[in-house]
């Protein structure tokens, strides 16, 4: 009898689901659930560089809203002097997202996968500094995705998720939220930002040139 128990225990042993690291340690790689972010109902992108430049710093900011799937509002963009504190030269303009752009944007950043982790830019030379953050406001829900990182699509970035005043932090090492921005790029006033940086740097030379002391003596000819 019990040389049938010690048999039976042996089985019944080796029969027995073990405990799994591996699948513990898959926990911590695997994509989080992100938010509802195709509910959005405002968007907020600030995308600014600060650095060694004539024209630093760059702020390209963005009000946006959900009308009939679209999105719409404002651009804000603004350039400063280096040398010169605050902003010199700035103008705003209303913006309208086509709806099938601002669905692609959301479903797009959506994919975002999301792991638990602190969040250490990536900064590997100095004298150019991007700060960049997408804020959506989702119901009751908010989803801010940010970077200071100087490397490719400013990975890694930083994303928190507020909801009922308790914020939780993650990490992703996707370039995807650079892609989603790359999405809008056509509609967020390309030629604007061109146009203000020019209108700068004329305004920089003509000062520079009116500093120039006249010389009061002609060269002569010697022809």
């Amino acid at each position: 009898m019990q040389k049938k128990l010690l048999t039976l225990l042996l089985i019944c042993s080796s029969c027995a689901a073990p405990i799994e690291p591996v699948a513990q340690s898959q926990s911590l790689t695997t994509p989080l659930p992100m938010p509802p972010l195709m509910q959005t109902a405002t968007v907020e992108i600030r995308n600014d560089w600060n650095g060694y430049s004539d024209i630093t710093p760059v702020l390209r900011h963005y009000k946006l809203r959900i009308e009939h799937q679209k999105l719409v509002g404002k651009a804000h963009i603004a350039v400063g002097g280096y040398g010169a504190a605050g902003i010199h030269q700035q103008q705003t303009k209303r913006l309208t997202i086509p709806a099938a752009v601002t669905t692609k944007f959301l479903a797009t950043l959506a994919k975002t996968p999301l792991q638990v982790g602190s969040y250490k830019p990536l900064i590997d030379r100095t004298d150019d500094y991007p700060s960049i953050a997408i804020d959506l406001k989702i119901d009751r829900q908010q989803v801010i995705f940010s970077s200071q990182s100087q490397g490719n699509n400013y990975v890694p970035w930083k994303v928190t998720v507020t909801q009922a005043n308790k914020t939780t932090s993650y990490i992703s090492n996707s370039a995807i939220p650079a892609q989603a921005l790359q999405i809008l790029a056509p509609y967020l006033d390309r030629q604007g930002i061109d146009r203000i940086i020019q209108q700068r740097r004329q305004k920089i030379n003509r000062n520079f040139k009116s500093k120039i002391p006249s010389n009061k003596y002609s060269v002569p000819n010697r022809a």
